[in-house]
């Protein structure tokens, strides 16, 4: 039923042979011992993820590990759709949800670079609605006092709600302009400028991006991120010729069974997409992720390509929640939030080396980058429960322990 090999060194020698050859190189093929990690240890992190597949926790995962810019752990176990038998294959294709938010946030800060806005400018001078918004405070709903600057919306301190898969089947239909027209009627959640509160903000840095570069969210992305990173597996609409490909995503059932949430027959990013969801609209490959974030941990470089300025990316990961108070979905004292993902703020912690950063998906995606141990990892799932069954904190425990000292 699952992939499998009588000898470790030779599955992970077959698994990382097939993805070199899907990859076309990207990634030179190392050794772990070579790179200071230990391939016993990486064993014990596959059968550790294997076992949430044995145990019918989610369906399928697939994991990788690049080190030193080489490819040192590649594994696929488990099915792509339960019903139809069919394999993970190491180029299948997943729902990233908010591992898109990275993503549009660097873009945003590409125009940046360019000047066309300052972080402390206020949002309205982009966005006129943003003018006169309103707050609630104690059931009242009164003008805010502070206007939503665009540091906001990439921080996660707008004071606007969070919204799940439900929330935006209502929306699916609009534009990102009338997305965003629409959702800033709602009062705000709290005082923008006060608060840490993730949220939707990130799908108004994608229309804050269609409004300063003159260009389609989708277009820009593929433009001056996809085309670049060689992400050719990357959008927000199912090629017809890809369907196949698209892993299934699973929530549990009543009896505690695996049930189709969003499939081949049903998915609709099959359809004609409109709404351009900037904070989890994107699907992905594990490949395709693995090259962005290379170039993350490369400062914005990506085969002599400079997509994003050092300085850039390290005003991105300095820590912009200083100073904010904490709500639901904080981070802990030891971590912070940049401009589009977490940061680690301390070494010695079981989040990874101080400088780690990175960001993770509701329907069971993870990466982390590692500037310290030049090091990136990833896994992909497709399910709701990847929270509840704590993946990632055993995912990355089991990393940082193969790392030979």
């Amino acid at each position: 039923m699952y992939k499998t090999a009588s000898s470790y060194s030779i599955k992970i020698g077959l698994l990382l042979f097939s993805f070199l050859l899907s990859a076309q190189s990207t990634f030179e093929i190392s050794n772990p011992e070579l790179q200071g990690v230990s391939s016993e240890k990486l064993k014990i992190l596959n059968d550790a993820m294997h076992k949430f597949v044995d145990n019918n926790d989610i369906s399928a995962i697939q994991t990788a590990i690049v080190k030193n810019g080489k490819l040192i752990h590649f594994d696929s176990y488990g099915n792509s759709d339960i019903s139809d038998q069919d394999s993970l294959e190491n180029d299948d294709i997943f729902r990233i949800a908010s591992m898109t938010k990275p993503i549009v946030s660097v873009a945003l800060m590409m125009l940046h670079e360019e000047g066309k806005f300052k972080l402390n400018d206020p949002v309205y001078k982009y966005i006129p609605e943003f003018k006169n918004l309103t707050v609630k405070k104690r059931k009242k709903t009164k003008p805010v006092k502070n206007h939503v600057k665009v540091v906001d919306l990439l921080r996660h301190s707008a004071g606007l709600n969070f919204r799940g898969p439900e929330d935006y089947r209502k929306t699916i239909n609009l534009t990102l302009e009338e997305y965003t027209k629409e959702a800033v009627k709602e009062p705000l959640k709290f005082e923008p400028g006060t608060t840490w509160w993730y949220s939707y903000a990130t799908d108004i840095c994608g229309y804050l991006i269609e409004v300063l570069s003159g260009e389609k969210l989708d277009d820009f992305l593929k433009n001056r991120i996809f085309d670049p990173l060689e992400m050719n597996d990357t959008f927000f609409e199912l090629p017809a010729k890809k369907l196949d490909r698209l892993t299934t995503l699973y929530v549990v059932g009543d009896n505690k069974e695996l049930v189709s949430f969003d499939s081949k027959a049903n998915t609709p990013f099959k359809d004609k997409v409109i709404l351009l969801n900037g904070s989890g609209g994107l699907l992905s490959t594990t490949e395709d992720y693995l090259k962005f974030s290379l170039m993350l941990l490369n400062n914005g470089s990506y085969k002599g390509q400079q997509l994003l300025n050092k300085e850039t990316l390290d005003l991105m990961k300095f820590d912009h929640s200083q100073g904010l108070k904490y709500k639901k979905l904080a981070f802990g004292k030891k971590k912070g939030f940049g401009l589009g993902f977490e940061v680690v703020k301390e070494d010695g912690t079981k989040f990874g080396s101080k400088g780690t950063f990175g960001w993770g998906g509701m329907f069971g995606t993870y990466f982390r980058v590692d500037p310290k141990q030049n090091m990136i990892m990833i896994y992909m799932t497709q399910s709701f429960e990847t929270y509840k069954l704590k993946i990632a904190d055993i995912f990355r425990a089991h990393i940082y322990e193969s790392l030979i000292q």
